[in-house]
């Protein structure tokens, strides 16, 4: 192991922060929206000169061990061990505290209602966790035994940690309203969204006419088989329209396999194409080469992939539910349909997919929207604002 014990606190006058979350060992391969905010978010805190930050991320079956990242900062990771819902993660918090006393930190910076804000909770320093998804939300669209258990449990120890994290980043005012109204947080609530990568910003063109990229892992909550249905009727105007699936498909393979099943019932195999999981680069690419993106999920907080789509010009077409509808102005940036209206969907995406122009003016005002809200640079510096006022600086 790569011992920092030595930091001591005469080594350091800049303010040491330990950002505590789910940070991906290969930047390239990002799992999971966390994990795709926080990078742009590290190299962004990078950059401020006054900050001496460490992250620290639990990982399975990893010997504990310090890497450093892409940003050349130090990323302190530890074995996250199996099992850990029957304890309420206990040997892991237990691991994460020794590492912060280790360290020293000024302030502790969560990322998730989870194990790294119980973490920090749990620490004798200033403290703030930033919630992403809202897992008792999340759990409403679990299915079979063995996911419905472990969204059960994982709502209840959300409850547990929005009882004891004392100051809370928002990325979105459905986040707030969820956490605030219906939970009973009483701490402080910071407003700061979600970061996007930079190389997002730096796609120009048009992308392919009829091409439709849906980013997401293929799971009940992300509402593919209504974009399958719609694809239908958007494929009989449109014959040469292609959906490209970029995501995860191991999670929920029973939901895969009925996705599977309706494409071939509608002959639709030439037109949809399953990706995987993808590297930052090549969704970078996949961006480039789409028209627009379709998000028809049936809850989401302030999902990154429409983020990612607003910085990269796309146009989006999602449903308007929970925090879509403060991320994509409709009929500006983009155009929102309910829940559950696959001939709206298909509507839409047609009147996008013949209209060069106004897929061009909706997604030039996407990144306008993306480059004030959504910069790793902006979201950067208003996080360190918070850190300043935890570390009463």
């Amino acid at each position: 192991m790569t011992c920092v014990a030595a930091l001591t606190r005469q080594e350091h006058s800049r303010m040491r922060v330990v950002m505590l979350g789910q940070y991906p060992l290969d930047e390239q391969r990002i799992l999971g929206g966390v994990e795709a905010v926080m990078v742009p978010l590290v190299r962004g805190l990078a950059d401020f000169g006054d900050l001496d930050l460490h992250i620290v991320t639990c990982q399975p079956r990893q010997e504990e061990h310090t890497a450093v990242t892409a940003a050349g900062l130090p990323l302190h990771v530890l074995n996250r061990r199996r099992l850990g819902r029957l304890t309420s993660h206990r040997r892991d918090i237990q691991a994460m505290s020794r590492t912060m006393h280790r360290l020293g930190p000024d302030v502790v910076h969560a990322q998730g209602m989870g194990i790294y804000a119980a973490a920090a909770a749990a620490a004798s320093h200033p403290h703030v966790a930033t919630a992403h998804g809202i897992f008792f939300r999340e759990a409403e669209f679990a299915t079979g035994l063995a996911s419905r258990l472990r969204h059960r449990m994982d709502s209840s120890f959300e409850r547990y940690c929005i009882n004891r994290v004392q100051n809370l980043i928002s990325i979105s005012p459905y986040v707030e309203h969820e956490l605030v109204q219906n939970c009973g947080f009483r701490g402080r609530v910071y407003d700061i969204e979600n970061p996007v990568h930079d190389a997002f910003f730096s796609i120009h063109g048009p992308g392919d006419d009829a091409t439709i990229l849906y980013a997401g892992r293929v799971i009940p909550r992300k509402g593919l088989l209504q974009l399958l249905s719609a694809l239908v009727r958007v494929r009989q105007e449109i014959p040469s329209v292609q959906l490209r699936i970029a995501g995860e498909t191991d999670t929920a393979p029973d939901y895969v396999a009925a996705c599977q099943r309706f494409i071939e019932q509608e002959h639709l195999e030439g037109a949809v194409t399953f990706l995987g999981s993808l590297t930052m680069d090549a969704m970078v690419a996949e961006h480039a080469r789409c028209s627009c993106l379709a998000l028809p999920s049936k809850q989401e907080t302030a999902p990154v992939a429409v983020a990612e789509a607003m910085a990269a010009g796309r146009a989006v077409v999602a449903t308007q539910i929970c925090g879509v509808p403060f991320m994509v102005q409709d009929g500006a940036s983009g155009l929102l349909v309910e829940d559950g209206d696959a001939v709206g969907l298909a509507d839409a995406l047609v009147r996008l997919l013949r209209d060069p122009g106004l897929r061009s003016q909706m997604g030039q005002c996407g990144r306008q929207i993306a480059q004030a809200r959504f910069s790793a640079s902006v979201v950067a510096c208003r996080t360190r604002e918070v850190y300043l006022k935890l570390a009463g600086a």
